[in-house]
């Protein structure tokens, strides 16, 4: 999905809870180990601090393949263009703060999110992408940014404002300059699910929440185009759906969960994966939706997180490689792990994405721990 200038892709990444209750819902859902990567003990030395972890070790990854004069971002590469990639930085970041590390890399990110805000935004308010404000959110709020000057936005204003716009339904979030690309299932979720995680504001309203559970499909599962009340659902979408799940858990608004739990389920592959549709071979960015869909809803995700976990580069790996996940089959490829590592780096943390936050964090970017022969 591209929102306007450079290429916002948002389709291929609750309130923050009580840490206690939020460790039992991880150990109940979890039904797998994923404390370790099943590397060797002995490890060469590093100047960067080792891990098994497998959430760290993908932090590391991005921590260390973030480029610019400083450091704080990705590009995309669209022929011999080069765009920066604001919507890649920000998962990158919530990655890091849901693994508990690289909070140096993290911050300097943070911080180029802050000084591109009104181009990731596409325009003024209130003409902005609401997809993009979301991520945003997410990421102010995780890192403990104030929402209200993140650069010199106030984020949750800016959201609010494309809320009902022209042209739009009541609650239906959308750019009122462009109808066409800035609203679907899964800006609709992100906005629900940032606004849900912004302490001191009495959002997202009902609107918001009724408007987003009325587009699920007779089945249970959600579409990503918007649908007018009573048109017939098309295909559905494994990530329309799990981001659904999430923001309405986190809203509140749990009528159309358990049928949208249930077509997931539903729709888990033999591999214990997902595609973006059912049909599709599973790739890692719609399983770590998919997982962190079934982590916030207290069910089994031990099936997605195995599939992450046996997709992520490890000792055999080049070392610039190691942490890396891939996005389908057994050979690396540059063009789609670095995408398919900031979602899926959360959902090996197992965290959805209202959950994540930085407090506790490191600040080192660690290596993947392997013996010195590798």
């Amino acid at each position: 999905m591209c929102l306007g200038v450079g290429c916002v892709v948002l389709t291929d990444q609750e309130d923050l809870v009580n840490p206690i209750h939020r460790s039992a819902a991880i150990a109940l859902v979890s039904g797998v180990a994923v404390a370790s990567l099943a590397v060797p003990s002995a490890a060469a030395p590093h100047t960067s601090p080792t891990t098994r972890q497998p959430a760290a070790a993908a932090a590391g990854f991005l921590a260390r393949h973030l480029v610019g004069r400083h450091h704080d971002h990705y590009v995309d590469i669209v022929g011999k263009s080069k765009f920066a990639d604001d919507g890649e930085t920000a998962d990158a970041v919530l990655s890091m703060d849901a693994a508990g590390v690289a909070q140096t890399a993290a911050k300097r990110a943070t911080g180029w999110l802050e000084k591109d805000a009104g181009n990731y935004l596409g325009g003024a308010v209130p003409d902005i992408y609401p997809g993009s404000a979301a991520k945003l959110l997410l990421v102010a709020n995780a890192q403990h940014v104030n929402p209200a000057k993140f650069g010199s936005i106030d984020l949750i204003a800016a959201l609010v404002g494309t809320e009902g716009s022209t042209g739009a339904a009541p609650g239906q979030f959308q750019n009122p300059g462009d109808t066409m690309f800035s609203s679907s299932v899964v800006v609709q979720s992100l906005a629900v699910l940032a606004l849900s995680g912004s302490a001191g504001v009495d959002q997202p309203d009902a609107n918001a929440t009724t408007f987003l559970s009325d587009q699920a499909c007779p089945d249970g599962g959600f579409q990503v185009s918007i649908r007018t009340a009573g048109a017939a659902c098309g295909s559905e979408d494994v990530d329309a759906t799990s981001y659904a799940i999430q923001a309405l858990i986190a809203s509140d608004a749990k009528s159309a969960v358990g049928p949208a739990v249930r077509w997931l389920l539903k729709n888990e592959r033999a591999d214990g994966g997902w595609g973006e549709q059912p049909a599709n071979r599973s790739d890692a960015n719609s399983t770590a939706i998919a997982v962190e869909a079934l982590v916030v809803a207290h069910r089994h995700a031990g099936g997605g997180v195995a599939w992450l976990v046996k997709h992520q580069e490890g000792c055999r790996a080049a070392p610039a490689n190691r942490g890396a996940v891939r996005f389908q089959g057994r050979t690396f490829a540059a063009t789609t792990a670095l995408r398919a590592t900031t979602q899926a780096g959360a959902a090996l943390a197992l965290r959805p994405l209202n959950w994540v936050d930085r407090t506790g964090a490191g600040s080192a970017a660690p290596v993947l721990g392997c013996p010195a022969h590798r």
